[in-house]
């Protein structure tokens, strides 16, 4: 999926945005970096040596993290279109439909892999759940996928917007 959006967008800009604490970064940039085109990581920053930091990772939740961290990225990139690639483990769906509402057309497509084969996702994989995180949002934008090839057609409309 990935390398088809990256051929499809000529080369576009990639950021990879995690809940992961920035310590795992020695871990997961060579990860990323054999398999995903190149990109900055933006990690959660959880330190016994910035306490504020640290507080804020244990009091903040994912949605909330990612929220923050895309309204970042918006003030960094206004002008430039992004398109959301997450997956329905936390809050995904949730943090990116509200980033949508609050800059409609800087979003121009969510599309979240639903996980299965993990036990009790049952509810995180509803349909019901998809309807109430993208609320508000046209079912044009956000798709919710199994396997990657069924985004192909998708990406293709994404060109020249």
């Amino acid at each position: 999926l990935y390398t088809h959006i990256h051929t499809l967008l000529k080369n576009p800009t990639w950021f990879y945005l995690s809940a992961s604490p920035y310590n795992l970064y020695p871990f997961l940039r060579p990860f990323l970096h054999t398999h995903y085109p190149p990109g900055p990581i933006l990690l959660r920053n959880a330190s016994w040596m910035d306490l504020s930091g640290f507080l804020a990772s244990l009091t903040q939740g994912t949605e909330a993290y990612k929220s923050s961290r895309m309204e970042t990225l918006h003030a960094w990139l206004p002008q430039r279109k992004v398109l959301c690639v997450g997956d329905s483990t936390q809050s995904d769906p949730e943090a990116y439909a509200d980033v949508y509402r609050r800059h409609r057309g800087w979003v121009r497509g969510i599309f979240i892999r639903k996980v299965t084969g993990v036990a009790e996702m049952e509810e995180k994989n509803s349909q019901a759940r998809f309807e109430r995180a993208f609320r508000g949002v046209p079912r044009g934008v956000w798709r919710v996928f199994e396997d990657p090839s069924e985004l192909y057609e998708a990406v293709e409309g994404l060109k020249g917007t």
